[in-house]
């Protein structure tokens, strides 16, 4: 019953509260100081069609103790993508080993085009069962993996691009105090070469 309690206690402060809702404007790339919070390992790379692929979340910079997140991840929703990606899951990192990490997520999908790729919004939400058992300060180069197909795509003469966005990122401490993790980098470029 406790831990019900408790899981009911930190999906009310990730979901109700107010407080720790964050702007999801992007940032001018002139006002970053440096790279931090939940983003991708790498900001864009190629890809070859009719292949699955893994990318890595991180988590830097982070500046307090840390028991639960929530995020959305926006597949082929950028207003330069294609839709040619196709979600399949995401799964902790090796920074999340411990087994008291819960992670959940809901995949709202799009209409499913003739590739069989679509534009997904995927809600994530990760916490910890532990009495303030939470991420302690600093950087996780590790922290989810995310996995994706690219289908079979007619031949192109030039490079399709499309990308993962993160958005909606927020955290809170075992207390309910916002935690800073709003991304510096928000979108994962992916580009197909052309045939």
């Amino acid at each position: 019953m406790s831990k019900f309690n408790f899981l009911m206690s930190v999906y009310f402060m990730l979901f109700y509260f107010s407080s720790i809702a964050q702007p999801t404007d992007s940032l001018n790339s002139a006002d970053i100081a440096t790279i931090s919070g939940l983003m991708f390992e790498k900001e864009s790379d190629y890809r070859l069609a009719d292949s699955s692929y893994t990318e890595v979340i991180q988590l830097t910079d982070l500046c307090d103790k840390t028991q639960a997140m929530q995020f959305r991840l926006l597949i082929n929703k950028a207003p330069d993508d294609s839709t040619i990606l196709i979600f399949k899951d995401i799964q902790k990192g090796s920074d999340l080993s411990d087994p008291s990490w819960l992670l959940d997520y809901n995949v709202i999908k799009g209409p499913i085009t003739k590739n069989g790729a679509s534009q997904d919004e995927i809600y994530i939400v990760l916490y910890n069962l532990n009495f303030n058992g939470g991420l302690s300060p600093g950087d996780y180069k590790n922290l989810f993996t995310v996995n994706y197909g690219i289908p079979d795509l007619p031949h192109s003469q030039k490079d399709i691009k499309s990308s993962i966005k993160i958005s909606h990122a927020e955290a809170s401490t075992f207390e309910g105090n916002a935690v800073d993790i709003k991304p510096t980098r928000d979108e994962f470029k992916i580009f197909v070469k052309k045939f």
